[in-house]
């Protein structure tokens, strides 16, 4: 089966070919009958949010991903940042998709954090007072910064390797790494402007002094996915008449309810859904989904 073939059996599974995101609701009951006419009346479905749309497609994905199907993914997710049209769910989307591509395919990853960091910083829902938009300004954009400080790292590592294979021996610094055009300059610092943190080590007299290791700054990956903190599912609160989230915090035992505008063990709830939920930390967006 050619690679074609994969990615339009990916784009029809994922409801994207032709009619992007025109998704139905199932309707289980018979259709109302025109007692006058003894024929159905023609109901109108109502086209589902971007909320439904955006945890329909990351579910998706993520089903993908565990099957090492990361590029099929890839695919779902671009689409759905294409196809979104409110915030902050277009901004996720593309988030997700970026951190989805950073190993992979960095310059894709760079250049969806440049876009979501303009996006953040003009669209008019994070410059608003729409509840929690400045929740998800904050929380995005140290997302985006930690995103960009990772790239980098990555290609400071590439660097360093092909300045080794060249030289035997590792650069007494990052500045003259990029002067000797193994880097942009703007790829040894970090989104702050900080420089990132390098040490070279292992000196040895051969006869001059030569360095055969180093000890760089990093940062753990963020995952496509997470597990924790853990949901169960979703319901509808009965107080305030929205979803509530049934979330496992790290670190505890019990599940609890929570609703928009909670914080459980240092995660702000974001949004909830019937599809799942948004946490955010100032440099983390997590998406939760219930077991399917």
């Amino acid at each position: 089966m050619s690679a074609g073939t994969n990615i339009c059996r990916v784009l029809l599974a994922a409801g994207c070919l032709c009619f992007p995101f025109m998704l139905a609701r199932a309707d289980t009951n018979a259709p109302a009958t025109d007692i006058a006419t003894n024929s159905p009346t023609a109901t109108t479905p109502q086209p589902p949010s971007d909320a439904e749309r955006f945890f329909t497609q990351y579910t998706k994905a993520v089903q993908l991903v565990r099957q090492n199907g990361r590029q099929e993914a890839s695919i779902i997710m671009d689409l759905l940042w294409r196809n979104l049209s409110s915030s902050p769910w277009l901004e996720i989307a593309l988030l997700k998709h970026a951190e989805l591509n950073e190993l992979r395919n960095p310059q894709v990853a760079m250049d969806d954090y440049d876009l979501l960091r303009k996006r953040v910083q003009n669209a008019p829902y994070f410059q608003g007072t729409t509840e929690h938009a400045a929740v998800f300004r904050a929380a995005l954009l140290g997302t985006v910064a930690r995103g960009i400080d990772r790239i980098h790292i990555l290609r400071i590592r590439d660097a360093l390797d092909r300045y080794r294979a060249r030289y035997f021996q590792y650069p007494e610094s990052l500045v003259k790494l990029s002067i000797f055009n193994y880097i942009d300059m703007g790829d040894i610092y970090t989104s702050s402007g900080r420089l990132i943190h390098y040490t070279p080590t292992g000196q040895q007299f051969t006869p001059a002094i030569s360095y055969q290791r180093f000890d760089l700054e990093s940062l753990p990956p963020e995952p496509f996915y997470v597990t924790s903190p853990k949901i169960d599912g979703t319901r509808v609160d009965e107080k305030t008449n929205k979803y509530a989230a049934i979330l496992l915090a790290p670190d505890r035992i019990d599940f609890q309810s929570v609703v928009e505008g909670q914080t459980l063990a240092g995660y702000f709830v974001a949004a909830v859904d019937r599809g799942g939920a948004i946490v955010c930390t100032p440099e983390r967006v997590l998406v939760l989904l219930p077991p399917s």
